[in-house]
């Protein structure tokens, strides 16, 4: 081949090679121009596509009572108060947010001089319900939040009660507890959520850790949509939310349990939790996905007495944590 045909080759080659190159810079060019068009144009896009700001809502009708106690000492002095102030108004800014998408009450049992709601902040004191009760132990205030809940089931959708230190975050708590409720089997099956403490850049579910021979039953393990739930030998979570179908549930047990301690902690815990069980089984998400449905306690005092029990119900997303201490 002599040099002639040689350069006419090489020239033909690179004649190609340049506009395949030239295609190539073009089409990158044409695309970068309509995704940045497309980019300044997506609102318009979105509003042409959009269905309006007419959609329908009706907000279920939620309330929820919460037992309330402090010393004397506390509810007459704003600065020995401050802890417990801050605890209250966790709770409620919990509840507000948690279940903003509904018709909520809340409620406040307690008794005279034991209290601290008038140090709140003015926008959550214009939304609560102050209730004082009379003749009654302090310590069996839970069972009064009860009685409130019967009194108006004709009245709400769901029946929350709460600890004054249990904060909520999570808007789906309905949500879940409808697919729960409706594909779980049984208006006898509630579910409670797991309970956990922040401390020291680790999540402790705290019932499963103070457990010391801590168990889920198999036979009763549930599965739905892939997320696991089964009865556990701690039920306790200082929180419950019931149905207007379950609340008449209980009603109808007669409900010989209350007002009673049956161990388990105390007269608290059993108003709280260990008196459903007259009427109810009380599951919580299974060891597998703990997460599901949890609640935070506002103190971390369980964290610190039990720091190293139950390792399985521990967890900390900072993997070196261990080493650095």
């Amino acid at each position: 081949m002599d040099t002639k045909q040689q350069s006419l080759k090489t020239g033909i080659f690179h004649f190609f090679l340049f506009r395949w190159a030239f295609m190539i810079e073009l089409v990158r060019s044409i695309t970068r121009y309509l995704k940045l068009a497309l980019f300044y144009q997506k609102r318009e896009v979105i509003k042409a596509l959009g269905e309006g700001n007419a959609i329908e809502r009706t907000p279920p009708k939620v309330i929820a009572v919460i037992p309330h106690i402090t010393t004397v000492e506390e509810a007459k002095n704003r600065e020995k108060a401050q802890a417990k102030i801050e605890k209250l108004q966790t709770t409620i800014d919990g509840l507000l947010a948690s279940f903003a998408h509904c018709h909520l009450t809340i409620v406040i049992k307690t008794v005279a001089d034991r209290y601290i709601t008038a140090y709140l902040p003015d926008y959550q004191i214009g939304c609560i319900e102050v209730q004082e009760e009379i003749d009654i132990d302090p310590m069996f205030i839970g069972f009064r939040c009860q009685d409130e809940l019967i009194k108006r089931v004709e009245d709400f959708d769901w029946f929350v009660f709460l600890e004054d230190d249990i904060i909520l975050q999570d808007s789906f708590i309905l949500e879940k507890l409808i697919r729960f409720n409706t594909k779980g089997g049984s208006d006898r099956d509630i579910l409670l959520p797991n309970r956990y403490e922040l401390w020291e850049v680790t999540k402790r579910y705290i019932d499963l850790t103070i457990d010391a021979e801590m168990d889920w039953s198999k036979l009763s393990t549930l599965e739905i949509d892939g997320v696991k739930f089964s009865e556990c030998t701690n039920p306790h979570s200082g929180f419950f939310c019931l149905s207007k179908l379950q609340l008449r549930r209980w009603i109808e047990s007669g409900r010989e349990w209350k007002d009673k301690n049956l161990g388990f902690g105390g007269p608290r815990e059993c108003a709280a939790t260990y008196s459903l069980l007259e009427c109810f089984s009380l599951y919580k998400p299974h060891a597998s996905n703990l997460h599901f449905f949890e609640v935070k306690h506002y103190d971390t005092k369980y964290s610190q007495l039990y720091p190293e029990q139950a390792p399985e119900y521990i967890f900390s997303s900072i993997k070196d944590f261990s080493k650095q201490n």
